[in-house]
């Protein structure tokens, strides 16, 4: 399997790869904020995904999206 393009980085290191509009997505109830999810792995962020934490496969899904990069 290939690495992610993210892997080993934190969410602060993507959001700055990232143009500002990403912040302002709407983030389904029970999700963490954006500021609470800024020391977080790339891994663990995949890991929340996968186990179905709310909001989570959002968070992973406009951290990938290509649309949202600088």
């Amino acid at each position: 399997m290939m690495a992610n393009r993210f892997a080993g980085m934190r969410v602060r290191e993507i959001l700055a790869q990232k143009k500002v509009s990403v912040r302002n997505a709407p983030l389904p109830p029970g999700s963490p904020d954006w500021p609470n999810l800024e020391d977080w792995a790339w891994e663990d962020i995949e890991a929340a995904a996968k186990a179905n934490r709310p909001g989570f496969k959002t968070i992973r899904k406009l951290l990938s999206d290509g649309r949202f990069d600088r």
